[in-house]
């Protein structure tokens, strides 16, 4: 509760951008001249990022250099607060906050203003992008997002890159996220510039179907982030693409080496991940026009064998009018369309846009009504005006602004209880999120030191139990040696990266690669809110295994 002698402390660093004194506020403030005074100033203290302003009544206001408590009484706070609120509704903007404070003078009122939200997409529809390292990821997300073609020197994928070994690099070294808006009609609507906050904001206002892309880095050196993107995104869709020249050279080298004709082992892994998440998945074979039409011919015929492998039918993309009857049947997970592109070539760009304005919306998410629930990817602490703000992608529900929410687990199992303060979708305020959404969350009434990456957010009536063992089924896709009890990776899950020790091998002495085996595991460091069928990698190194959670022993 705010005392008078915050009040004073609040009056030592005077009116700012974000902080607005008023003595009192009457109908005579609602006369054309003084209101639009008025709403404009309000529009401007919420116009960044918070998006948020703090308004008090009852400050005198000296020559606008000083400022001193006036207090007025209940009745004339009364007036003030009915005028405040017109001029708030005018503004588009809410009181999402308010308190009065008493002083040796009077009332005074102080009150939290905020952007309204905007009102939530119809569609969104998430898709996971994945490729070996230069295989033009990037590129082709910004050809897809600003609806140009890359002037092939990587103007496309500039706004992508924000770090600076990124950017020295040309490589992506983190998951980046960008979208791609379509209004009522389908047609796309790029922005001039992505990095923009007002262009974003108008792309979300306008558009009907947001289709989000989770960038991920392709170079061996960041595989974590890479899975931790296929994992927590929990995407609708993926996208692999498959460089060409690059490809068609591996797959060569690979025939010459061993006799047999492979695609490269990230790009194997990266389609196996994809397949192993049970989602309906693409794959682009980039670079087409430094591709020559024999490699190119030879990156089809290996690419048509290892999706079959893996229980995939391919079917090949080359105009418009092939994509409707391919919708129809994606979303059951068996069909994986292939296209041909270049993000040098507006035809190919226009191509895969068809295809993702075409493909349905939630295919493997649960229903709206479901209970609520998220994982945490990233935290931020430390932002002026909130909390603790952390973001990821809503599992299932609907989370609203304002809500209560648990958090956790914390180290001794328990969840902690907190409130949406205000939720974001790229750096714009929106009043819910649902199932496929991404979100910031600025949580209230938390302890932020003890949230973290892989804790869950939960409707505080679900019942969640975090575990400390559990029991999966898993395979081996990639070791040198044997794996036996007493075996460290990393374990990840959703959003969950944790060192794990191998307690337990049902049937077997050991495992190597190609093993299909259930094993009984174990967190290090702190229990997980995990849940049976839930898909896992284990990673170390050069290590890979996949499975599923089959049981929560405790």
């Amino acid at each position: 509760m705010t005392s008078h002698r915050d009040i004073l402390k609040i009056l030592e660093n005077g009116e700012n951008r974000r902080t607005e004194f008023k003595r009192r506020l009457t109908k005579a403030d609602l006369k054309k001249d003084r209101r639009e005074k008025l709403v404009t100033r309000i529009k401007y203290m919420t116009c960044e990022n918070p998006f948020e302003g703090r308004f008090l009544i009852g400050i005198d206001d000296i020559a606008g250099e000083e400022w001193e408590v006036l207090g007025i009484s209940a009745p004339a706070l009364k007036i003030a607060e009915g005028v405040l609120a017109e001029l708030c509704e005018e503004a588009s903007v809410e009181i999402v906050e308010e308190e009065q404070v008493e002083t040796p003078k009077g009332l005074v009122g102080i009150y939290l203003l905020k952007k309204l939200a905007t009102p939530e997409i119809k569609e969104t529809c998430s898709v996971n992008v994945a490729g070996r390292v230069n295989s033009g990821k990037s590129s082709l997300i910004g050809a897809l997002v600003t609806g140009k073609p890359d002037d092939g020197k990587g103007s496309a994928r500039s706004f992508l890159l924000t770090h600076p070994q990124e950017i020295t690099r040309g490589q992506t070294a983190d998951i980046h996220l960008s979208f791609l808006g379509f209004d009522e009609e389908g047609n796309a609507i790029h922005p001039s510039n992505p990095l923009n906050k007002e262009e974003s904001a108008r792309i979300l206002d306008q558009s009907k179907r947001i289709v989000t892309f989770f960038d991920a880095p392709g170079h061996r050196e960041y595989s974590k982030t890479m899975i931790r993107s296929i994992l927590g995104a929990d995407a609708q869709y993926g996208l692999v693409l498959v460089p060409g020249p690059e490809e068609a050279s591996l797959i060569k080298q690979e025939e010459s080496n061993t006799g047999i004709p492979r695609l490269d082992e990230i790009t194997r892994e990266h389609l196996i991940l994809m397949s192993s998440q049970q989602a309906p998945f693409f794959v682009v074979v980039s670079k087409i026009d430094k591709t020559r039409p024999e490699d190119l011919e030879l990156v089809y015929n290996v690419l048509r064998i290892s999706l079959k492998d893996i229980g995939k039918i391919p079917v090949t993309i080359r105009s418009a009018d092939e994509i409707p009857p391919i919708v129809k049947e994606i979303e059951h997970g068996v069909i994986v369309p292939v296209m041909p592109v270049s993000a040098l070539e507006p035809f190919s760009i226009e191509l895969l846009t068809n295809l993702l304005k075409s493909v349905p919306s939630n295919a493997k998410h649960a229903i709206l009504t479901d209970p609520a629930y998220a994982y945490i990817d990233k935290v931020y602490r430390g932002i002026k005006g909130t909390n603790v703000v952390v973001t990821g992608t809503v599992k299932s529900g609907i989370f609203k602004r304002g809500q209560i929410v648990k958090v956790g687990p914390e180290k001794n199992n328990q969840f902690q209880e907190g409130r949406l303060f205000s939720i974001e979708m790229f750096k714009t305020r929106i009043s819910s999120a649902r199932a496929g959404d991404l979100f910031g969350f600025d949580i209230k009434d938390v302890d932020k030191h003890v949230i973290r990456r892989g804790q869950m957010i939960v409707d505080p009536e679900e019942q969640v139990k975090s575990c400390w063992e559990f029991e999966a089924n898993i395979v081996v896709t990639r070791h040198p040696t044997r794996i036996s009890v007493g075996y460290t990776p990393v374990f990840q899950c959703h959003t969950i990266q944790q060192a794990v020790v191998l307690d337990k091998i049902y049937d077997a002495e050991y495992l190597c690669v190609g093993d299909f085996a259930r094993v009984r595991l174990r967190f290090m460091i702190a229990p997980e809110a995990i849940r049976v069928d839930d898909k896992i990698v284990l990673r170390e190194e050069n290590t890979r295994a996949i499975g599923t959670i089959i049981e929560i022993v405790n």
